[in-house]
């Protein structure tokens, strides 16, 4: 019977889209972080610069460029989809051709080799700090060999660097095998790296959400800012929402790389606690206080993650399901 109201169902009118003032809009970004104006709102010259210079830039307009590749690639999924599902309006192949041009003109995409650079920064930096920690390790002897657990674990890890899987199968085979704190270590160390590696980015990729408007970028110390009012002004979200809208489609779900790194803090702090809480030290004020301080911040990670979802898809009454229908049928009658 549902297949019968399914198949009864009225065939979706297609919406008329325009993409050329979004495309526009994504002009006007990229321009905008090719050189962007001060993003703090300070009274003194001397301080708003000095705040400008401890929050570089570095990759903004590359981070900008490749968020509206996406975008754009999106919207030619969906485009597509409408065609091949003859849903399809008649200025459709305009908004086609609009965005392959538009695709076409942006600076090509970094190689893989770029790609792979953080992946070695990683590597690099956990080299760094085992070394560190290897220097300083006490002594302490284990049943099996003469040589101290926790160097045993430190120099299984460094011979992941080559990448041989072998190498990391020997390694998880360690971990596991070893105490709770050894384990806490490395977990901390190898997410601590990743952290060091990414963490200088951050500034680039809260001014991009600036630039695009995204949910929560703007707020009270950046909105009065030279970047803040810019930002406003494109009115890069407004765009999108107009066009995924028109297109009965939920809006995407902005990057979360400050999430990501904020979760990874998370982490380091769980495994400060662990290391605390664990003998021979059993230091339980400070690693209560740690796990708190962990939770607290989870909490806000999880509530900034919710607030930057997009809200669902606007349904017209035909495409609502019969449960849905069947309501409104009886409210009408």
């Amino acid at each position: 019977m549902l297949d019968d109201e399914v198949r009864g169902s009225p065939r979706r009118t297609p919406a008329q889209v325009e993409v050329v003032e979004l495309l526009r809009c994504y002009r006007r970004a990229i321009e905008l972080a090719t050189d962007p104006p001060p993003s703090r709102s300070v009274r003194f010259k001397a301080l708003r610069r000095l705040l400008t210079w401890l929050r570089p830039t570095w990759g903004l307009r590359r981070m900008v460029v490749e968020h509206v590749r996406g975008r754009v690639a999106r919207l030619e999924r969906l485009f597509a989809r409408r065609l091949a599902l003859d849903e399809s309006h008649e200025n459709d192949e305009e908004n086609r051709k609009a965005l392959d041009l538009f695709a076409a003109s942006l600076p090509p995409p970094r190689s893989r080799i770029w790609i792979a650079l953080p992946l070695l920064a990683v590597v690099v930096v956990s080299q760094v700090l085992l070394a560190l920690l290897l220097r300083n390790q006490k002594q302490s002897t284990t049943p099996d060999d003469e040589r101290p657990l926790p160097q045993q674990v430190l120099k299984d890890l460094t011979s992941v660097a080559d990448l041989n899987p072998g190498n990391l199968t020997d390694t998880l085979n360690t971990l596991l095998t070893s105490n709770p704190k050894v384990t806490a270590l490395v977990v901390g160390l190898l997410v601590f790296s990743v952290y060091l590696v990414w963490r200088p980015l951050l500034p680039a990729f809260r001014l991009m959400r600036i630039i695009l408007t995204m949910p929560g970028a703007i707020g009270r110390r950046n909105g009065e800012s030279q970047l803040g009012r810019c930002a406003r002004g494109l009115g890069v979200q407004d765009a999108e929402v107009t066009v995924y809208a028109a297109l009965r489609e939920r809006p995407p779900n902005d990057p979360e790389l400050d999430l990501w790194l904020k979760l990874g803090f998370v982490t380091i702090l769980v495994a400060l606690a662990v290391l605390m809480f664990l003998p021979p030290e059993r230091l339980t004020q400070q690693g209560s206080f740690l796990a708190a301080l962990a939770a607290v911040r989870l909490a806000f990670v999880l509530r900034a993650a919710r607030s930057r979802r997009q809200p669902a898809a606007p349904r017209t009454p035909q495409e609502a399901p019969p449960a849905d229908r069947a309501p409104a049928a009886r409210a009408r009658g």
